[in-house]
Parts: C-alpha cells; structure tokens; sequence
C-alpha cells in the first residue's frame, strides 16, 4: 500500500501543496479549495481509502494574526489589511481541514516556519525536486517533509 503525505502552506487564494507517495516528491503546486477537493475526489492519489494519506499542514489557526503580520509601526489601515489577510489564511486552513477530514484523511498541525520559502536550493537538495517551484508550494513541500521525517 502506498504511504502518501500530503504537506500545506494555507493561503488566502491558493495555498501551497506538495504530495509525496513512498517518501518521494509527486506532485508540487498552488491549488484552490475547489482544486484540492477536486485532486482528492477524482482519484488522482494511488490509493483505494485514504487511511494511508496524512495532511501536514502549517498551522495558522494556532496563533493569533499579531504574532506575525502585524508591526506596531504600520498605520491603522495596514494594520487592518495584514489581520484581514490572516484571517482569510486561518479561513482556508480551516477549509482544507474540513476537506481532508470528509476523505478520511488524518491531519496533523506544524508550527509556522520560513523554511524552503527563500530557500529553493536547499529544498531541491533535500526533495530531488528540479521542477517549477514558488515560495508557498515549497513551503508546503516542507510541511510534508516534516510528515515524512515522522512517519519513519
């Protein structure tokens, strides 16, 4: 049976997805709400059941929206717009969440991290990924890779 993991960076319009089958990178993206309901519902993982799939996802719904969007020197309206755009991202987390858990699909929370996201040469290094990349899909190629490290 084949062991997938799915990893995710949430985003407001479309958030970051990698899926990695057997401890190898698969596929690596930007997918909407609907896109990731639609990857998930048309068969398009080598799997019969999801009880071998994990979402690995970046965890902003476990922090509140100051702790990293919001500087005390931003005038109001910034601020204002930098909460809203958080909360559309704990939005889609939530979503996605939902989405996973309708398939069967355990879920599993990482912290909030940088890693990869400026990075593209240490990710390529670590995932053999040679294939078009953006800061939010190889950021949720790490969440995935977090999976993996667990999973072993």
């Amino acid at each position: 049976m084949n062991k997938i993991i799915i990893g995710c960076d949430p985003d407001s319009s479309k958030s970051g997805f990698a899926i990695y089958i057997n401890g190898k990178l698969d596929t690596l993206g930007c997918m909407t709400l609907v896109e990731f309901y639609e990857y998930l519902n048309n068969d398009n993982l080598p799997t019969i059941t999801f009880d071998n799939v994990e979402l690995h996802i970046e965890n902003v719904n476990g922090i509140s929206s100051n702790s990293f969007s919001v500087n005390k020197k931003d005038s109001l309206p910034v601020k204002l717009k930098k909460a809203e755009h958080v909360g559309k991202c704990k939005q889609a987390q939530t979503e996605i969440e939902r989405i996973a858990e309708n398939f069967g699909i355990k879920v599993i929370h990482h912290p909030i991290s940088k890693q990869w996201k400026k990075n593209k040469g240490i990710f390529e290094k670590l995932t053999g990924w040679t294939g078009r990349s953006n800061e939010d899909s190889r950021s949720g190629a790490y969440m995935g890779y977090l999976g993996l490290t667990q999973s072993k």
